[in-house]
């Protein structure tokens, strides 16, 4: 490995291992797939009560929208 390959994975160590950062980059990932599921009219589907539950588009919310 050269140097600039250890800089990049030291980098990457340093993002994993910030909890917020992959906390806030998973939710964005998260509100992006269920606004686009709302948009286009696509139902998703959760695990609730030990079965899978599916929330028609117009049911789905978004945590981080106001």
């Amino acid at each position: 490995m050269n140097n600039n390959t250890h800089r990049e994975d030291d980098e990457i160590s340093k993002i994993f291992n910030d909890v917020d950062t992959v906390r806030a980059a998973m939710q964005a990932g998260i509100d992006a797939a269920l606004l686009r599921h709302k948009k286009l009219g696509y139902p998703i589907c959760v695990w609730r009560n030990d079965q899978v539950e599916w929330i028609a588009p117009e049911d789905i919310n978004i945590d981080s929208q106001d």
